[in-house]
């Protein structure tokens, strides 16, 4: 399965059921994952994520892949940029993230 054969605007659910059908240990490369992610930020125009926000948003879920990436780090990438297409801030995020964290702890 490629990315750019998904609808951009996939719910994340949706994804997620998407992605569990392939097999496991599959990756996708960089190049792919920036143009579904641009796809899915900017839906309406050409306009691409750049470089320095993909490893911010990479940094920020604590990815430390360099050009393949997982099935969960594409869920988590789809997330984070899901946020920030309905105007939510970094520091909006990095407190959902850190709650998520101490619940995870706390169990």
């Amino acid at each position: 399965m490629r990315l750019s054969e998904l609808d951009p605007l996939i719910p994340l659910t949706e994804l997620r059921e998407e992605l569990l059908k392939l097999p496991k240990g599959y990756s996708f490369y960089e190049e792919e994952l920036v143009d579904f992610l641009s796809r899915r930020r900017w839906p309406e125009s050409s306009r691409r994520i750049d470089r320095t926000t993909f490893w911010r948003w990479r940094n920020d879920n604590g990815i430390e892949h360099q050009k393949v990436f997982s099935r969960l780090d594409i869920l988590k990438l789809c997330q984070i940029c899901d946020h920030y297409r309905v105007d939510g801030t970094r520091s909006e995020y990095l407190a959902i993230v850190k709650n998520k964290r101490e619940v995870v702890l706390n169990k």
